[in-house]
């Protein structure tokens, strides 16, 4: 089973080394906090070449050389009551319609073949952290481009006297940038805004986001509204986490609005950024009552920082027991703060 992720929290955490291959420790979480609880994975270092950039403490986000080699620390968590047996790999995984999707455990592919893990197996008491090592050697041969993978951390289904126990998985994305030299420049435009009305009532708004740069781009960003019946003005909303744009692609970011909002005409202006590359846009928009409304070209304006904090990521049993069934559950209160400051959103008047 392919683990996917998209439009919703990022997947896991890991990042490699820069082209000095050397790496920062990250914030230490608190020695007496209790892991969420599931299963959990989370990054211990970071490089520094790219300490100011909050998607690199999230991913692999990495230029290495062929024949180059990196290293770095990472810690799976078990928040349950019981110890879990939990297998270490990596995988390759693949970027379309918007979505990164990491392959099943055994599937080849470069990532794979450059990759060690040191354990491969771990286990963990209740409540509890173990910390492993991850080795990435780049072919010397390897062709220049872009090549994508999952650091995966699985608790495979096992019975039990209680029954079948699920099988988990949570995994760390991998972005690196193979070839001689610089890293090739990161770079997006917003083309258009669309207003629309979902079956359930709410407006939308989504843009479609062009990556022409030469790296993988993760979006993240808030719509603010003005000019509104009224001089109303409305926002910020946060953009639906979880787009990922490979290179050269072309993909919707949808932000949800409140239900409650007139339909306009209003001045909407975008901001969006993937790590330290923003871009904002703005463009005058009406919802429908139904459907979707035209698609209208975005002016692009200086941009600003928007972006919310990206998420920890953990998978959690919470007691249930089934047959085949993967589940997925990731915790950060900071992300949920901000899903939560989204649904309740202040609409004033000037």
């Amino acid at each position: 089973m392919t683990l996917g992720f998209r439009r919703a929290a990022p997947a896991a955490f890991l990042v490699t080394g820069a082209a000095l291959l050397s790496a920062l420790s990250l914030p230490a979480l608190a020695a007496d906090a209790p892991p969420p609880p599931g299963l959990g994975i989370r990054l211990l270092e970071a490089p520094t070449a790219r300490a100011d950039d909050p998607r690199a403490k999230t991913y692999v986000v990495d230029r290495i050389a062929p024949g180059a080699t990196i290293s770095r620390a990472f810690e799976i968590t078990n928040g349950d009551n019981d110890a879990m047996n939990v297998i270490l790999y990596t995988a390759p995984a693949q970027i379309s319609g918007g979505s990164f999707s990491i392959r099943d455990r055994g599937v080849p592919g470069e990532i794979v073949n450059w990759t060690t893990i040191t354990p491969t197996t771990v286990s963990i008491a209740p409540h509890s952290r173990a910390r492993a090592r991850l080795s990435v050697h780049v072919d010397p041969k390897a062709a220049p481009g872009e090549y994508y993978g999952g650091i995966v951390a699985e608790r495979p289904a096992a019975r039990s006297d209680k029954g079948v126990v699920v099988s988990l998985r949570v995994a760390i994305r991998m972005y690196l940038s193979v070839g001689p030299g610089g890293e090739p420049p990161s770079d997006f435009t917003i083309d258009t805004l669309t207003a629309e009305r979902a079956p359930t009532g709410e407006p939308l708004v989504v843009a479609q986001v062009h990556n022409t740069g030469g790296r993988a781009l993760d979006m993240s960003g808030q719509l603010r509204l003005s000019k509104g019946p009224g001089g109303l003005s409305a926002g910020p909303f946060n953009a639906t986490l979880g787009t990922t744009l490979g290179v050269g692609q072309s993909e919707p970011v949808t932000v949800k609005l409140d239900k409650s909002l007139p339909n306009g005409p209003w001045l909407a202006r975008l901001d969006l950024a993937s790590g330290l590359v923003k871009r904002a846009a703005t463009a005058t928009i009406t919802f429908p009552d139904t459907g979707s409304g035209p698609a209208v070209k975005a002016n692009l304006v200086e941009s600003k920082d928007s972006s919310p904090p990206w998420p920890l990521i953990a998978a959690g049993v919470g007691g249930a027991l089934a047959v085949g069934l993967i589940l997925f559950f990731f915790f950060n209160g900071r992300g949920r703060r901000t899903d939560r400051r989204g649904e309740h959103q202040n609409v004033t008047q000037h």
